[in-house]
Parts: structure tokens; sequence; C-alpha cells
């Protein structure tokens, strides 16, 4: 009798560790929480993502976790020697150099992306190219065009991601006129969102229902950092004004989750930044498939690779040195001749196991 009422215990306990979801809070080196980290294990399946306050809802029972953001440098964590439930991420410091500037009629900036698609079963699908963005001075025109594009894909999803996916994932990797953090200011003088400051000097950014993101600026390297859920925020939006108009939508197939834009800009001595301040940029989407039941991330790195006036005549030049489509070495190649850091190795492996699929189906 004795015997089998300590087998119920031990059970009992076992039971509750497990329905125990097990926290965890990544930070920068200043104790700051990092929202739209990208978590995964050690076989690139998909653990989850930070939110707004740093937290990793739930570990998954996994034994080691690979940390992974466009500013900072992606870590590999044993959970047995996380202390406190916290993990310290150390800043990537991408340099750019100067724009120097000549009457010429092209601003030209080129940026760099990848992207990889990660689900429950490891990533699914990646992207990576090179992206041409063009102001005309004397028209105040910006226009961008994708090239060099190297895909690497799984099974059933890759026409639809190639296809559907893949176009948006190029307008994510293109420069826009208006930085997130000029809009988070327009919306803030409308009303509609509220920016605080708090104790450690970040700006809060909120509307009536939670916090969204925050803006940091780094005076010495003055350096703004800008991040913010603003995907959420257009749900919220739109939901509203469906309610309003008496509409109900849903879609059982596919639910939304936190979706992350992460900015960081140079600005100058008056606080502006234009297009071409961008040093990096990073995009995570993150969301559900109830008809398999998994979740999923699409997480976007983009990076500043070139700045600098040029003429028509350049640049028909720099567009034909780039016309052939990269292969994943090429693609290798590029990232460290732009010292951009390679993925973490859990994902860089995956990848490498999709461009060994696309060549075996080719």
């Amino acid at each position: 009798m004795m015997k089998s009422k300590l087998l119920i215990f031990v059970l009992a306990v076992m039971s509750y560790s497990v329905a125990v979801a097990q926290r965890i809070r990544v930070v920068d080196t200043n104790g700051l929480p990092i929202p739209a980290v990208c978590v995964t294990d050690d076989n690139g399946a998909l653990v989850g993502s930070t939110d707004n306050d740093g937290w990793l809802d739930d570990a998954r029972g996994k034994t080691v976790l690979f940390f992974s953001h466009v500013a900072f440098q992606d870590k590999s964590v044993n959970l047995s020697d996380i202390v406190n439930s916290q993990v310290v991420l150390e800043d990537f410091n991408y340099e750019l150099g100067e724009l120097v500037v000549k009457p010429k009629e092209l601003l030209y900036v080129q940026t760099y992306y990848r992207c990889v698609y990660v689900c429950d079963e490891g990533p699914l699908y990646f992207r990576a190219g090179v992206v041409d963005n063009t102001y005309e001075v004397a028209k105040k025109k910006l226009s961008a065009k994708t090239k060099s594009v190297s895909r690497g894909q799984n099974g059933l999803l890759r026409f639809a991601l190639s296809t559907f996916v893949g176009k948006r994932i190029d307008e994510w990797a293109r420069l826009d006129t208006v930085t997130t953090y000029k809009k988070l200011l327009e919306l803030a003088d409308k009303g509609k969102l509220s920016i605080t400051e708090d104790s450690t000097g970040r700006r809060i950014v909120s509307d009536t229902v939670s916090v969204l993101g925050f803006v940091e600026e780094d005076l010495d390297s003055r350096f703004r950092t800008t991040s913010f859920d603003l995907f959420t925020y257009k749900n919220r939006v739109d939901a509203a004004k469906d309610q309003k108009k008496g509409k109900k939508k849903e879609n059982k197939n596919y639910q939304p989750g936190e979706h992350g834009y992460y900015e960081v800009y140079r600005f100058d001595d008056d606080g502006y930044s234009s297009f071409s301040d961008m040093i990096m940029k990073q995009v995570l989407a993150r969301g559900h498939f109830e008809r398999t039941d998994q979740d999923f991330i699409i997480l976007l790195e983009a990076f500043t690779t070139q700045v600098g006036y040029i003429d028509k005549k350049e640049f028909k030049q720099t567009r034909k040195d780039y016309e052939v489509e990269m292969k994943i070495e090429e693609i290798r190649q590029f990232e460290r001749a732009h010292k951009i850091p390679e993925l973490a190795p859990n994902l860089k492996a995956a990848v490498d196991k999709l461009f060994e699929k696309e060549l075996k189906n080719n």
C-alpha cells in the first residue's frame, strides 16, 4: 500500500512538472528585454519567439535552445545552464560606411536580405536576395527591384511559398521613404498611440490595450532602434472598424500571432533619418495553422550593404553585376564579403538540407 502511494506521488510530481511551462526571459547586456527573438532547437525546429517584454512562454521541454535576432549575436544555451530564467544576448555591431555626397542623379542603396520560414518540424523555406533601392533626386521618387534570389524549399509548400510568400518577402526587404519611427510619431500626434519614457530611458509605445514596442537612442553612435508590433496594431484597428460596421471575419485555417518590426537607423543632429540611413531591420511574423495544428514563424533579416550617389550608367552596370541568380554558396560568399553574420548553426545546417533536397528534386 505504501509503495502504491509513493508511485502515485511520483507520477503526480512528474505530471505537474510537464504541465508547467518553462518561461525564459531574453535581455540585452543592460538588462533590457529583447522582443521578437526567434527561438529554435538544435534541429532547427520552432520553439517560439519572445514577446514585447522579452519572455518566451514555453521552452517546450527542449534541452538546447538557439536564439536568433538581427541586432544581436546568435546564442545557443543548455536549459540546465540558465540562471534565474534569464538569457543575455550580446550586441551585433554592424558597421556601414558614411554616405559621400556627390552631385549625381541617383541615390543608390543596396540591401541584402535572408528569410527563414520555420515550423514545428524545422525550416521549410529559405529565401535570400539583393535589393536595388534607387531614389531619383530630381523626381523625389524611390523605387526598388529584387534580384539574385536564392531559394531552398521543402515539400508541397514549394510552389505556394515561392509564388505568394516570396513576393511579400521581397517587399519586406525593400526600403520605405518613411521609417517606422516616423509612422509612430505621426500616430502619437493623432492620439492613436502613446509614447512615454520609462526609468531606463527607453520610450515605450502603447495603444489602449497593451505595450506594442519601444524606441531607444544611442547618442554616442547616433543609432536609433525602433521595435513595434505593427501588424497586431493594424489587426486591432481593422477589428474595431469591422465591429463598428457589424462585420465579423474569421479564418479557421490561420490564426495570426504577434508580428514584430525591428529597425536600426542612423540619425543626424536634428534627430532625422532618411531611408538611406537604414542599418538593419527584422520582420518576425508568428502564427498558427489550425488545419495542421502547427505554429510557424517567418523571420526576415535585412542589412544595408552599399550606399552612394551614382548615375544611370553606373546603376546599369551595378544591376548587370548581379544578374545571375545566386546559389547558396554565392549567398554565403556575399555575406562574408559584407561582414554579415551567418545564420545560427542549427538553422544553417537545416537550410543546407533544404538546398540538398532542391538539387535532388531538380
